[in-house]
């Protein structure tokens, strides 16, 4: 199936990500759409004429914009994030995909402090060494692990909660940092069609893919509510290495905005469990929790990552 009749696929209603993944074979033998709407979604079967002709404007846009369109059909789809339960159908992406190579998540709060903001370059500095740094570029702990003494790292790779058509889909300070991220010969990803606008969920929603494309994770700053959570829930279910920022020497770290940090570094799975909303401890799934306390421990977060050699196919 060709990305024209997958994307009029995914627009129809009760068709979303998660059929797509566990019928994969099935619509990769189709030639369009139609079987597929007709067998599953019979009501919808009207509909398809008027979502193929979304799909061809979607498509056109995506020429006139320099966006490439890359089908969870194609070989091209990163492997690892058809590791996650609801994979997107459909990926848009702008810049150097060969970052994904070796790629891991650098998280926190919006709301960082001093403390945070001082760990995050510390760790974006280390680790852009040997990997991209993958975050949704928003303000806070992830603006400051991609920035170094005011510099843009050339190995970004951003997961945006809008369209690539980014001048008009993201707020200006978003759209200054993602412009900064392409400039520097990184990559810019979204599931969202090119005009689509980011609003107040999509961020949760975009934290999935960031997870699923991520050899490893690390929580620098969070509370316990915080948005961190939503990436969290969907890498904790992937079998991979997480790192976890523990600074116990200063006061800072004392305020409920590392109190997630203090959670995992104490109770371990129970207390990702807890964060993440998981009910059943049983199903949380990380390979090691490295805390770390000083650069000394980046090391051993890195053979965390390591012992799981060629187990994942993170690319392009």
């Amino acid at each position: 199936m060709d990305i024209r009749n997958l994307l009029a696929l995914s627009m129809v209603k009760g068709i979303g990500p998660a059929f797509i993944k566990r019928n994969l074979i099935r619509i990769a033998s189709y030639a369009d759409c139609t079987s597929i709407v007709n067998e599953n979604k019979p009501e919808q079967f009207e509909n398809i004429q008027t979502y193929l002709g979304e799909a061809d404007q979607i498509i056109n846009d995506c020429r006139e914009n320099g966006i490439e369109i890359v089908s969870i059909l194609s070989s091209d789809y990163p492997s690892s994030l058809k590791e996650i339960s609801d994979p997107p159908s459909l990926l848009f992406v702008k810049g150097n995909k060969d970052l994904l190579k070796r790629c891991i998540a650098i998280i926190g709060t919006r709301h960082s402090s001093q403390l945070g903001n001082k760990i995050a370059e510390r760790l974006g500095e280390y680790f852009s060494k040997n990997y991209a740094i993958c975050n949704g570029l928003v303000e806070g702990i992830d603006e400051h692990s991609i920035y170094v003494n005011g510099q843009i790292l050339s190995n970004v790779v951003g997961i945006i909660s809008g369209g690539l058509c980014f001048e008009e889909t993201c707020s200006k300070n978003h759209t200054k940092v993602i412009n900064d991220v392409l400039n520097s010969g990184g990559l810019i990803i979204t599931e969202y069609y090119p005009h689509v606008k980011e609003d107040l969920y999509s961020g949760s929603k975009a934290s999935r893919i960031q997870a699923g494309l991520s050899q490893g994770l690390i929580l620098v700053q969070s509370s316990i509510d915080g948005g961190s959570k939503y990436t969290i829930a969907s890498f904790a279910k992937l079998g991979r290495a997480m790192g976890v920022i523990h600074y116990p020497s200063s006061s800072e770290y004392s305020c409920e905005s590392f109190g997630a940090n203090r959670l995992i570094v104490e109770k371990k799975i129970e207390g990702i469990a807890k964060i993440a909303n998981i009910k059943t401890v049983s199903k949380v799934n990380v390979k090691s929790i490295t805390v770390l306390e000083s650069k000394e421990d980046y090391s051993s977060f890195v053979q965390e990552i390591s012992k799981q050699g060629n187990l994942l196919n993170l690319g392009f």
